[in-house]
């Protein structure tokens, strides 16, 4: 029986981190499990390996974005100290 042709968009591209990390969860259970044969187990194992390619891509980012406001945060143009606050620093 041939396979059937390989879809040209991956689908784990489209996901939140969340659903991915549920998927890849499933996946490693699956396979951890035995219930798959050899041949599903390594399509499951390459489905895998995408999800978890889209979830640090995904912690990539926000990694980025953090580390952007951080900077944003300590920016003295934006009419801060520089300085930043932390939890016990309030005005009591």
């Amino acid at each position: 029986m041939a396979e059937p042709p390989a879809n040209p968009i991956d689908p784990a591209s489209e996901l939140g981190f969340e659903e991915a990390m549920d998927r890849l969860e499933r996946i490693i259970e699956r396979i951890e499990s035995g219930e798959a044969g050899l041949e599903e187990s390594i399509r499951e194992y390459e489905a895998g390996a995408k999800l978890l390619k889209r979830c640090r891509a995904i912690l990539e980012r926000a990694e980025q974005r953090v580390a952007k406001l951080d900077l944003e945060s300590l920016d003295p143009g934006e009419g801060s100290t520089g300085t930043p606050r932390g939890p016990d620093d309030g005005d009591s």
